[in-house]
């Protein structure tokens, strides 16, 4: 201690001798006592004498209480005591945020956080200033996924606490999860402008912006989190999610050749994070899903070649666009099968495999000379429905890509089994029986206008009703 540290304690110590029965000099010179003391137990103890001595002659002095809790908390380590005087510093005055930390603290520490949230909701009842308690309540409710009682306790507390990044963090979150998505956009955006470096708002508001389709706001954010993280695991997922997103939807409005090289750097991200963590199912899916698109809409160019061009040179570049869209595919179907090795169990991924090895079938030189009756894919698609034998998609996908008429009739009949309004089911179980689209008003048409007419409906009708007693459920 300081001289004038030494001079100060004298003279307090004087006027006690003189005044013994002054709460104020006792609390005084224990403030001093504790403050100057560092962390020397002796002098500790010597000022938390004081604050008793306080506290018994002034049992309205909420302070003499607080320090009181430090001392029994920090230096006695007796965290009972510690915790009725903090609780009786917060009776006397519920806005002191000191007293209210450090009891929350000892209660999260030893696990009692019912204990926690009754001592933050008493004290923001006897004080609507009590900032701290609505604080933390709002972060314990979020924790217990309360997220309607987590918004009114947050949006109390940064009335109290405007510039904290981490209240409108945690209430972008909440608002996430109840699905007000334009709330939570409005909360990370604050989280971030209080604080740029705030990776989850930005990665949890490209995740938002990808349900409401704005791709594009969504890859800025994603990018935003890897400048700052670059080993961010999910900010890596979420920009080749949005970048896959944004492909497929340039290629539904034809423009192939941007899909195409929106695919190639959306790999790039994919194929990154696979390299930070190798066994995450996930990401290898997302991987294959990409690849598999990018097979599906590389388009032929031909650079350069006009109207002037020979027939070698015009197969030449057909070879090198089909080249390309088989290691594309190649690539999906390891993808995939990496993923069905990491997480078995997930069906969706059988039915991916079934149809990444049909198209690379169908890509092969002269691949009638291989045709086997017994496909890899009929074999994925029947793996899928092992696990999840009720799903409609799988039974029309395993119609679709078996080459057996018997077997393809099942498969259609039984997803319509599963769900009678999947007009997809319709549309091919009709163009499979073979009856003209000219007869009757389609089932298909009535159940979605997009599916080809391809289905006579009373015709067929009978001829399924037929079946589905031959395939009972």
């Amino acid at each position: 201690m300081s001289v004038e540290d030494d001079a100060a304690i004298r003279r307090l110590e004087e006027a006690i001798v003189s005044q013994p029965g002054d709460p104020s000099l006792h609390f005084d010179l224990g403030v001093l006592l504790w403050d100057k003391g560092g962390e020397l137990p002796d002098i500790q103890e010597k000022a938390a004498q004081h604050f008793l001595i306080a506290a018994k002659l002034n049992p309205q002095n909420a302070a003499a209480f607080t320090y009181l809790g430090h001392y029994y908390a920090r230096v006695a380590v007796d965290s009972q005591r510690a915790i009725k005087c903090y609780q009786r510093a917060l009776g006397l005055n519920p806005d002191d945020s000191i007293a209210g930390e450090a009891i929350c603290d000892i209660l999260d520490a030893t696990g009692k956080e019912t204990l926690e949230i009754a001592v933050c909701r008493e004290a923001s009842h006897k004080s609507p200033r009590a900032f701290w308690a609505l604080c933390r309540l709002g972060y314990l409710l979020v924790n217990q996924n309360k997220w309607s009682e987590a918004v009114q306790s947050l949006q109390q507390a940064i009335r109290g606490y405007p510039t904290c990044a981490d209240l409108w963090e945690a209430l972008g979150l909440s608002y996430q999860q109840m699905g007000m998505f334009t709330a939570a956009v409005k909360s990370y955006g604050r989280a971030i402008e209080l604080e740029e470096s705030r990776v989850f708002a930005l990665v949890e508001s490209g995740n938002v912006y990808l349900m409401l389709g704005s791709f594009r706001k969504g890859i800025e954010q994603f990018r935003q989190a890897l400048q700052i993280s670059p080993l961010n695991l999910s900010a890596h997922h979420g920009l080749a999610s949005a970048l896959l997103s944004l492909a497929k939807e340039s290629i539904d409005s034809g423009a192939f050749k941007w899909g195409a090289s929106l695919l190639e750097e959306a790999s790039k991200v994919a194929l990154a994070s696979t390299s930070i963590v190798g066994n995450i199912s996930c990401a290898w899916k997302l991987l294959g899903d990409i690849q598999l698109t990018y097979a599906k809409c590389f388009p032929w160019m031909d650079e350069g070649l006009g109207s002037g061009a020979d027939e070698n040179s015009f197969s030449s570049s057909i070879l090198s666009w089909k080249r390309i869209c088989c290691l594309a595919v190649r690539s999906a179907c390891r993808s995939y099968q990496r993923a069905l090795h990491l997480s078995p169990w997930q069906a969706n991924v059988y039915t991916d495999v079934a149809i990444a090895s049909e198209l690379l079938f169908s890509l092969k030189e002269n691949c009638k000379d291989d045709m086997n009756p017994w496909f890899v894919s009929e074999k994925m698609c029947l793996g899928g429905l092992l696990l999840e034998g009720c799903n409609s998609e799988f039974w029309v996908a395993l119609g679709c890509l078996s080459d057996h008429s018997a077997l393809k009739q099942h498969a259609f009949i039984r997803a319509l089994q599963l769900d009678v309004s999947l007009a997809v089911a319709w549309a091919y179980l009709g163009k499979g029986l073979g009856y003209s689209p000219w007869h009757h008003p389609l089932q298909s048409f009535f159940i979605d206008e997009e599916v080809p007419q391809l289905v006579g409906y009373p015709t067929v009708k009978k001829q399924v009703s037929h079946r589905l007693s031959l395939f009972p459920t």
